[in-house]
């Protein structure tokens, strides 16, 4: 009888260890999901990280130019990213009619293309204006960290 207890416990133990494990991952994941969806920000995010990474390189006057560039082409980066968020959300309503006109939805990708294509050109211009203002101390600087950061991250070229 005692064997059979620690058998009933063992397999008991595994059981709930088991069942922890997969409600612990559906809800790991079910959230993840939530956020995913929930976080129509992610490019300005991704605009803002660029930002602060390029600053954290400069100091002085380099800096404050950086920052003024920066600042100007904001209003253009934010329009392009809502005409880009616009785009999507028209995307997605072409999906999901009765039924899908292909017309609609190559509209609304080609004008995803287009507003993106504009977050690149003024982000690119940004930082060729800030590259051609700053110091060559400061560019000695941004490349050398380019080059230690290409290096972490195993490229070759």
């Amino acid at each position: 009888m005692l064997e059979n207890k620690k058998l009933i416990y063992s397999v008991l133990a595994v059981s709930l260890a088991l069942n922890f494990f997969v409600i612990g991952s559906a809800g790991f994941y079910a959230l993840k999901w939530k956020n995913i969806r929930a976080d129509g920000n992610w490019i300005e995010k991704r605009l803002d990280r660029a930002e602060t990474r390029f600053l954290r390189h400069l100091d002085g006057e380099d800096k404050a130019l950086a920052q003024r560039v920066f600042s100007q082409r904001r209003p253009a980066l934010q329009a392009a990213v809502k005409e880009v968020r616009a785009a999507r959300r028209d995307f997605r309503d072409a999906l999901f009619v009765e039924t899908p006109d292909p017309a609609d939805i190559t509209a609304s990708l080609d004008r995803s293309q287009r507003a993106a294509a504009q977050v690149n050109e003024n982000f690119h211009g940004a930082l060729r204006d800030m590259a051609q203002g700053i110091s060559p101390e400061a560019r000695r600087n941004i490349a050398e960290h380019m080059r230690r950061h290409r290096h972490h991250k195993g490229h070759d070229d």
